[in-house]
């Protein structure tokens, strides 16, 4: 289950955690010092290279090779992800990508009664979560 974790719970314990994904609603409330990998960058490199019908297999082992170097990290340009075509659950991507690691990331989207929200339900690259039931999943609360 989610857990949910105050600005300052969450500047205080963070050391604390072995894995997860923290999802925060502002850039400025990610941890500083932490190494940053432009998921968007990284992920167009390497899918550019494939065949576009191989393309939303591709990405979770593109996105595997980009963060395996990395314990702690803070994950930028997470945008991609909601690319229609990759056919990708961008949290549950993200959070697979957490094993024996945290990774942080600003949401792009917008947080609504403990629901995560990108883009408008008109628009193809909606997108809807809601993290309560995920597990090493933690959400910054203001």
């Amino acid at each position: 289950m989610a857990t949910q974790l105050s600005r300052r719970d969450f500047r205080r314990h963070f050391s604390d955690y072995s894995q997860g994904l923290f999802i925060v609603s502002e850039p400025r409330f990610l941890p500083k010092e932490q190494a940053e990998v432009n998921i968007g960058k990284r992920l167009s490199e390497k899918l550019a290279e494939a065949a576009p019908e191989d393309r939303m297999i591709q990405v979770f082992p593109c996105l595997s090779e980009a963060v395996e170097q990395e314990k702690v990290m803070i994950a930028t340009h997470v945008e991609i992800l909601f690319t229609p075509s990759l056919e990708q659950d961008p949290v549950g991507l993200l959070l697979a990508l957490c094993r024996n690691r945290k990774i942080c990331i600003a949401w792009p989207g917008t947080m609504l009664d403990g629901k995560l929200f990108y883009a408008t339900p008109d628009s193809p690259e909606y997108y809807e979560c809601d993290p309560r039931a995920l597990q090493d999943t933690y959400i910054i609360i203001d």
